[in-house]
């Protein structure tokens, strides 16, 4: 029998070309990402992070100008793009109890639904692919995970690779991102606590506020917690007290935390004349992301005439 040639596969160019930058991420497990930010010296010092959740730029509704916006603006920033889960609605398929053909994109009416919908999202995230660190799991993945038994993150996560270069790695349900900053000698570090959400509903009465309470009872060591799922937008804040002990001496510390709802980029409420939002009562939902913004603060100290570095951060919509 005479002997078929193998098949030759050649490999495509990438149509995103990786981008410089001044950090790198790597990813252990699906929960533990560790960014690591260089810089030659100090000076000026800012990092800014921005936090994406519940795009759902399959969906109909979703402000997918406002994404695109947000990600060109963190490409200019040096940013490191996280997001939080629910970049898909996946909610049209034919086996869904949810699904409503008139709330179906009509480039996604195909055999191929899923497929089409990795690829629509794949195109969207690629031309920023470079500056994406972490796409995290959310409930609509999950859901779609749970019933057909394939993950649409983790697919999401290989379209873009396919199509860009970049370092974006699939994050689980909820996980730890950790930046590890060098600066020239200095070295400082600033830690997230990552989770889509929980329950059901919006918390018209408490904003969602009862959730920041909850996961404060049980995670420790965060400098952050970031949360999204119920499309409320908030910012609230805890210090913490401990006691510090380092060569014998003991001293009473403080930590802060911030509890961080990144909120959607998904108007279903629209003119407020019919849908699922509108009949629960739910309000319209704020067209609110995240930009987390790291920098140092100097704090003199008596053995050190140029002080000491403390890094800092403020939280500022991004809309």
């Amino acid at each position: 029998m005479k002997k078929q040639p193998e098949e030759i596969i050649v490999k495509k160019p990438k149509k995103y070309a990786d981008r410089p930058r001044s950090w790198s991420v790597e990813h252990h497990g699906r929960n533990v990402h560790i960014v690591k930010v260089t810089r030659p010296h100090s000076k000026e010092f800012q990092q800014w992070i921005l936090l994406l959740a519940d795009n759902h730029v399959d969906n109909p509704a979703a402000r997918n100008d406002v994404t695109k916006r947000l990600l060109a603006e963190a490409v200019q920033r040096n940013a490191v793009v996280i997001g939080v889960g629910d970049q898909l609605d996946l909610m049209q398929g034919v086996a869904d109890r949810r699904s409503n053909k008139s709330a179906l994109r009509s480039t996604l009416l195909s055999d191929s639904y899923f497929d089409k919908v990795i690829d629509q999202a794949a195109d969207l995230y690629a031309p920023f692919a470079s500056h994406i660190a972490v796409l995290a799991e959310g409930n609509h993945e999950s859901a779609w995970k749970r019933h057909h038994e394939t993950c649409p993150t983790q697919h999401l996560v290989r379209a873009i690779k396919d199509r860009a270069e970049s370092q974006v790695g699939s994050g689980g349900y909820g996980g730890w991102i950790r930046f590890q900053i060098r600066l020239g000698t200095n070295n400082l570090a600033y830690t997230m606590r990552y989770q889509h959400g929980t329950g059901g509903g919006n918390s018209p009465m408490t904003m969602g506020m009862l959730d920041a309470r909850r996961m404060y009872s049980w995670i420790e060591g965060a400098d952050s917690i970031v949360i999204s799922h119920n499309h409320a937008s908030n910012v609230a804040g805890i210090a913490r007290e401990y006691l510090s002990s380092q060569n014998g001496k003991h001293k009473v510390e403080h930590k802060y935390c911030d509890f961080i709802r990144v909120g959607t980029t998904k108007d279903s409420w629209k003119d407020g004349a019919a849908g699922w939002e509108v009949e629960k009562g739910f309000g319209p939902s704020p067209i609110r992301q995240k930009w987390v913004r790291l920098y140092l603060q100097w704090h003199m100290h008596q053995t050190k005439s140029k002080g000491v570095p403390r890094l800092a951060w403020d939280v500022h919509d991004a809309q």
